[in-house]
């Protein structure tokens, strides 16, 4: 595979530099950051829609009578059409354009929640939370393009950390809300209010839009903007840098996919928590996650402004992570609830500064014309990894009855992906494709 020192060509600092400044100018500062915002708005409400299963698990399991293995069918539901649909939303997104492309998978993923409410068993939940995961696929390479395309370089992993504190902060506010919701109204209520929050981002979006029409000038003047001189797949798969950040991701995005997905179910089985128990409490690792996203931002910002290269900083970064976050595993041997949620929660920190910096990696590596393409087909390695890893979490607790071995397993998959992924990407600098 050819990579840093193969038939790719470096691109020279200067000029990465002046391709960003380019895209960046196009928006005033204000504006930047009111796209921030406005992404930050859709990677929070597509947390809190993905997020009302799990918050609900203890209940529907009793109401549908499911077993551990059947709760995992319905999450892998979820995750199987997202890993098949995420390399082809990226391939889309690079065709169609943040502007279209991420307008449709909100609309798309807001509907599939709203019909989740219709849900009668286990079956239809699951062909629901499969509509709800075709268009979920599309929101991170949209975000991934556009931090490419309008932010400048030195403050990308400072946007990537705002736009993915939604997933911490979706995942913070839906226990709240849809244990208030459930109680005073049902659950099918709890989907279908949820899920109509998309339909209110997507027109707010697009009045942002419409007053910068520059945007679409830009993505419009992007090489391969026309369709005809985009990247191809066989070309992309040929860097080692791509399958670099695709091995980070599946060897350690399972273990961010199990405390959303499990930990509600984990404090009601193993800590006796009620609905309103874990309202109470499941909100505060995502709290504790959306801090380090800011932190993690701005620790490599202040970094790449000292004077450290942008390599340095992201694998700097990335090891502190990936040796840190195993703590997690203690989270399994403590019998009081307040231990629990502390060596959770630094987990659930260190390896948000992990991810953040690897999801930085495919727009340092590559032309904004190929990031949403890169980034689908990384994202793909997440949930491949992740369908797995649930898989193996159901069957290891209905035989072994006990979170021991999975705190364990997932855990020490930090430094594997360490090891493996830094191995493969040699040095973190910019490509050459041939634009």
């Amino acid at each position: 595979m050819p990579g840093a020192e193969g038939p790719a060509k470096v691109v020279g600092n200067s000029a990465v530099k002046n391709t960003c400044d380019m895209h960046s100018a196009v928006l005033s500062t204000r504006s930047q950051v009111l796209l921030m915002a406005l992404l930050l708005g859709a990677t929070t409400i597509n947390w809190i829609d993905r997020q009302v299963l799990s918050v609900l698990a203890p209940f529907l399991r009793d109401e549908f009578h499911l077993s551990n293995s059947d709760y995992a069918a319905i999450l892998n539901a979820f995750m199987l059409t997202y890993s098949v649909a995420m390399p082809l939303a990226g391939w889309l997104l690079d065709r169609l354009g943040v502007g279209r492309g991420l307008s449709l998978a909100v609309a798309w993923w807001s509907l599939a929640g709203m019909f989740t409410s219709l849900a009668r068993g286990p079956v239809s939940m699951g062909l629901f939370r499969s509509l709800l995961a075709m268009g979920e696929a599309g929101a991170w390479p949209s975000f991934a393009k556009a931090v490419a395309i309008w932010i400048p370089r030195n403050w990308r992993t400072l946007a990537m950390g705002v736009c993915n504190s939604g997933s911490s902060l979706g995942a913070m506010i839906a226990p709240v809300v849809v244990v208030f919701l459930t109680q005073h109204f049902s659950w099918r209520f709890a989907f279908l209010l949820t899920g109509s929050l998309g339909f209110l981002w997507v027109g707010a979006f697009q009045i942002f839009r419409l007053a910068h029409p520059q945007m679409r000038q830009t993505e419009q003047g992007l090489p391969g903007s026309t369709g005809k001189a985009h990247t191809n797949w066989r070309q992309l798969l040929r860097y080692r840098q791509t399958w670099a950040v695709f091995v980070c991701r599946f060897l350690a995005d399972p273990l961010w996919y199990f405390f959303v997905f499990w930990i509600p179910e984990f404090l009601s089985r193993e800590r006796g928590l009620s609905l309103a128990a874990i309202g109470a409490v499941a909100w505060v690792p995502f709290l504790v996650s959306d801090l380090s996203n800011f932190t993690t931002g701005w620790i490599a910002l202040v970094l790449q402004r000292s004077g450290w290269s942008v390599d340095r900083t992201r694998k700097t970064v990335m090891f502190v992570g990936a040796m840190v976050s195993p703590i997690g595993i203690a989270a399994a041997f403590c019998h009081s609830l307040l231990w629990t949620m502390v060596f959770i929660c630094v987990a659930i920190f260190f390896w948000m500064a992990w991810s953040i910096t690897v999801q930085t990696l495919p727009g340092d590596f590559f032309p904004a014309r190929s990031v949403g393409s890169v980034y689908g087909f990384c994202g793909a390695g997440s949930t491949t990894g992740s369908v797995i890893s649930i898989w193996l979490v159901g069957r290891i607790l209905d035989t072994t009855h006990s979170y021991i071995a999975v705190f364990t397993l997932l855990g020490l998959l930090m430094p594997v992906a360490y090891v493996v992924g830094t191995a493969l990407m040699g040095k973190v600098q910019r490509l050459d494709l041939g634009e």
